[in-house]
């Protein structure tokens, strides 16, 4: 007798929407001074609100999702450039291209990156 069937648990969780989107998120899973790669963006949680751009960096294609995050100023994990989240704008090189920025729309407990 199998009581951890997968047929079990997607029964016990249907009723909390567990199937999302490639571009969606729970916001809860996003704290404040965070990121989390939703498909190809970098979801950033700022103090009460989310902006999201490209998850790799313009200069060597860098996981954004994993810099770090002070403010609105994500710093690259590899050669320390440094990004506006929200606008994209390159604040400090190696980098030179501004990254691409997303609208993000928050439902409740669900967020979603809008596509370019």
């Amino acid at each position: 007798m199998q009581t951890n069937s997968p047929q079990t648990h997607s029964a016990d969780s249907s009723a909390r929407s567990d199937v999302l989107k490639d571009n969606q998120f729970r916001v809860d899973a996003v704290h404040p001074g965070s990121a989390l790669l939703v498909g190809d963006t970098a979801v950033f949680a700022l103090a009460g609100h989310f902006c999201a751009t490209q998850a790799k960096c313009s200069h060597k294609q860098g996981p954004l999702n994993e810099g770090k995050l002070d403010g609105s100023t994500v710093t690259c994990p590899w050669h320390g450039s440094q990004f506006n989240v929200c606008t994209g704008t390159v604040l400090q090189g190696p980098a030179v291209d501004p990254l691409k920025t997303y609208r993000v729309t928050v439902d409740g407990e669900m967020g979603c990156v809008e596509p370019a």
